[in-house]
């Protein structure tokens, strides 16, 4: 199966069940494999600076 039509169906998959998107995720964090979309990769890298600036923040 191509990976487009993969993620297509998984696309399709996930506006049916809402559900669904958390637990690909889930299964993603566990398997350690990386997601496709660029978006998800910014935003990963945005979410960790912040946990760090956040972290530095209140042990001040």
């Amino acid at each position: 199966m191509a990976e487009e039509e993969r993620e297509r169906l998984k696309a399709k998959e996930q506006r049916k069940n809402p559900g669904a998107a958390l637990n690909n995720a889930w299964a993603q964090a566990h398997t350690g494999a990386p997601s496709s979309g660029c978006l998800i990769n910014i935003g990963s890298i945005v979410i960790i600076v912040l946990i760090i600036l956040l972290v530095k923040a209140c042990s001040k």
